[in-house]
């Protein structure tokens, strides 16, 4: 996609900044500062690596092992059950878990990621999402924490593609 055809602004990069400091903020006096960051795979990517640096600068200790699961494909309608392409690579016992995704909608992907942690032996599981869509939520399931709460628009940047495009972009954009 050119520049010219570049999506309409939602969030702006210092809106987003701004947010996952507060995030962080909340996150550790929720959690704690012993937390095991567990970013949704390939989403979560920017979203986890400027929130796992603000709970840093918030005092907590963090491992971070990413999930991958698989619901988009290249529509814009998740698939249902989302696909684990790649688990844990340790056990997280007694553990506190941060799920970190970009966008939760119809839920099935947080709904799958905390099943696999709970399976892993997390002993707290909480989730941190970027953006939260309640509107279109089908499963039973809510972020803990939400960066953004927005009607049913398709977003991509900051991390959320369309169709594997577009996940560079500085800010959350509206492909309409």
């Amino acid at each position: 996609m050119s520049t010219a055809a570049a999506p309409e602004v939602l969030f702006s990069a210092s809106e987003i900044a701004a947010r996952v400091e507060a995030m962080a903020e909340a996150i550790v006096a929720d959690l704690g500062t012993d937390i095991v960051a567990v970013p949704i795979l390939t989403g979560a990517f920017v979203f986890a690596a400027d929130l796992v640096r603000a709970l840093w600068r918030q005092g907590a200790g963090l491992a971070v092992m990413p999930v991958r699961l698989r619901s988009y494909g290249d529509a814009r309608a998740a698939a249902s059950p989302p696909h684990l392409v790649m688990g844990l690579d340790a056990r997280v016992d007694g553990r506190s878990v941060l799920l970190i995704d970009g966008v939760c909608d119809v839920g099935h992907t947080l709904a799958a990621a905390i099943a696999h942690v709970r399976a892993e032996g997390a002993a707290r599981v909480a989730s941190a999402v970027m953006i939260d869509k309640p509107v279109r939520r089908a499963a039973a399931v809510a972020p803990d924490h939400a960066g953004f709460g927005i009607e049913d628009l398709f977003v991509v940047g900051y991390g959320m593609d369309a169709a594997g495009a577009l996940r560079h972009l500085p800010y959350i954009g509206v492909v309409r």
